[in-house]
């Protein structure tokens, strides 16, 4: 014999009438915090990891546009490009050398050829600053420079 065929009808009643009483007023916040500190052993599909990353890369994108903040590589660009434009490379002060000398013992460190490094500096400043601006220097061979069509036609 079961203890559910000793319930009585009454009983029955009153179970289903605690239960619905439960469910309409002790109802769980759906805002609640997190009750889990560690990971689930359940197996996430590799496609829904992509996707939580994609998720995660758009929202982070989202946030930098909004607060028109820079990433790393576009200050760095900044940086790379001021350096490629500098018009005399004898008003650098010795703070200025010392971060040009940080970055190539960087690139050195990290396995990339620092001749290399020039050479990708000397073709950037080939590309942005004007001819004139570069006669004397050692290597004029990289092509000609670029000219936005917002400064208007050439006058050379």
């Amino acid at each position: 014999m079961t203890k559910q065929s000793m319930l009585t009808p009454e009983d029955v009643d009153k179970i289903a009438e605690l239960d619905d009483t439960s469910k309409t007023m002790f109802f769980r916040d759906p805002m609640r915090p997190d009750a889990r500190f560690t990971k689930s052993s359940r197996r996430v599909p590799q496609e829904v990891k992509r996707a939580q990353g994609r998720m995660r890369t758009a929202r982070w994108r989202s946030s930098m546009d909004q607060r028109t903040a820079p990433t790393a590589e576009q200050v760095a660009m900044a940086m790379v490009v001021a350096l490629t434009t500098m018009p005399n490379v004898g008003i650098l002060s010795e703070e200025d050398v010392a971060i040009v000398r940080r970055a190539f013992a960087y690139l050195r460190a990290n396995g990339f050829d620092v001749e290399e490094a020039k050479s990708t500096l000397r073709r950037m400043r080939t590309r942005l600053v004007d001819p004139l601006d570069r006669q004397g220097e050692e290597s004029e061979s990289c092509g000609p420079p670029i000219r936005p069509d917002a400064w208007g036609p050439a006058l050379f």
